[in-house]
């Protein structure tokens, strides 16, 4: 595997889980793979922190249901986009 993409699905397992499924119950931990491979990918296309921040926005309130659509990012979404660029940054 990629390594920027197993940081990827270890960051959002870990640090977003925006529906709290990552709370030590027999939960299967790929349950963001996909997210973390559409942000594998906006990575490597150079997108900006901004894009991801609005990504993460959208899949939390309108793929996954945890919000509303328009709500504004959380910290937890605006912290894991930072460390997304990190991501890209120490990849480089």
């Amino acid at each position: 595997m990629r390594p920027e993409l197993k940081k990827l699905k270890v960051l959002l397992w870990e640090e977003w889980d925006p529906i709290g499924v990552n709370d030590g119950t027999d939960w299967p931990s790929d349950e963001y793979d996909s997210y973390a491979e559409q942000l594998y990918w906006m990575l490597k296309n150079n997108a900006a922190r901004d894009e991801i921040l609005q990504y993460l926005v959208r899949v939390r309130t309108e793929y996954i249901g945890m919000g509303e659509r328009g709500d504004p990012a959380t910290d937890a979404d605006a912290t894991v986009a930072d460390k997304v660029v990190q991501i890209r940054e120490d990849a480089e």
